[in-house]
């Protein structure tokens, strides 16, 4: 059952906890349950029992679980741990979540706050991605081939522009795990976290009904109410429209210099400072926007001026690498307008 918990609370539990100070929390107006459990895990913080404030903390997360704040404490939390894919689980439906207004406008304003501390997070992860896939490169001669998945996809959910740059090995990965995974396939057994990883894999190769039916299949399986939602959260994820899906990796502060120059095509062009500058004006203007929108219009709008902005230098002949793309666009019988529009734009 959601809790009705008054959202200054909740907020003054969420900054006890990642501070360490202490505050008195009043449970009055609150659900006592989820108010006791901020209260522990505050209490197991501050004695620096990560392990014990974790566990509090998904305890009050299966109390309510679309509630975005709880997901934050909790992923700096794991972050803490260094269980740096549950954080980014948990980091990501947040960079994810809408405001509600069923919440209010404070928890909105939270949410709001988070969010671009989130995006603010994301090198860190890119940086253990980076360390997972150098891992890969010196090992993958070895004959332990599923070890060498795990790496993989640990590689590429932490860092996204790996999966990009590196499509071959997203490929391999994903051959690797449907072998270790037939029985699972077949329906004769359920591996939870193994199929769940496949699905990743599968998402990430534009394989969505594969990784529906996985997701599909894991809710037949669930424990809480936590875990519902996180499968329900990837299966809704994955019907959302390339556009949505664009504006939610600009926001999250996952696309990146690189994604664009892939975009346009400069990806094999030397980059000047001045041209560098520019795209990074151009990315970081579009977050600082998409932060500050409050519908899906205006979330859109933004998108639309990314797309005018880029067709203009196209038409001036002002993108780096435009003689490449250009080809692309003659060979294939597209024009840039119809080539944006594939992109989510």
């Amino acid at each position: 059952m959601k809790s009705k918990s008054c959202i200054v609370i909740i907020f003054l539990s969420a900054v006890i906890l990642l501070s360490g100070s202490f505050l008195p929390v009043s449970a009055k107006g609150t659900n006592q349950e989820a108010s006791e459990l901020m209260k522990q895990a505050e209490e197991a913080f501050k004695a620096n029992d990560l392990e014990k404030a974790s566990k509090l903390m998904l305890e009050a997360i299966k109390k309510e679980p679309d509630n975005a704040v709880f997901r934050y404490v909790f992923a700096q939390i794991l972050t803490r741990l260094e269980d740096y894919l549950q954080a980014k689980e948990n980091f990501e439906i947040v960079a994810r979540s809408r405001p509600s207004t069923e919440k209010g406008e404070e928890y909105n304003q939270k949410l709001k706050d988070y969010k671009k501390k989130v995006k603010n997070l994301q090198e860190k992860f890119n940086q253990k991605g980076e360390e997972k896939f150098n891992t890969y490169l010196k090992n993958q001669d070895s004959k332990q081939r599923l070890k060498l998945a795990v790496t993989l996809f640990q590689a590429f959910r932490l860092n996204p522009t790996l999966r990009y740059k590196n499509y071959e090995e997203l490929k391999q990965a994903m051959k690797i795990y449907e072998e270790a995974l037939q029985s699972s396939l077949q329906g004769k057994d359920w591996n939870k976290e193994p199929m769940l990883q496949l699905a990743f894999l599968y998402e990430s190769s534009n394989l969505k009904d594969k990784a529906a039916e996985v997701y599909m299949r894991a809710l037949d399986y669930i424990a809480d109410s936590n875990e519902e939602f996180i499968i329900t959260h990837k299966f809704d994820y994955l019907n959302r429209s390339s556009k949505d899906k664009l504006l939610d990796t600009i926001e999250a502060g996952e696309f990146t210099q690189k994604d664009l120059e892939e975009l346009i095509g400069s990806q094999t062009e030397k980059l000047g400072t001045e041209e560098k500058e520019k795209i990074d004006s151009m990315i970081t203007e579009a977050r600082d926007k998409l932060e500050n929108a409050t519908t899906q219009e205006e979330r859109e709008e933004v998108l639309e001026e990314i797309k005018k902005n880029l067709l203009e230098k196209q038409k001036r002949g002002e993108l780096p690498g435009q003689e490449k793309l250009n080809e692309k666009l003659k060979k294939e019988g597209k024009t840039m307008e119809d080539y944006m529009k594939e992109k989510g734009f």
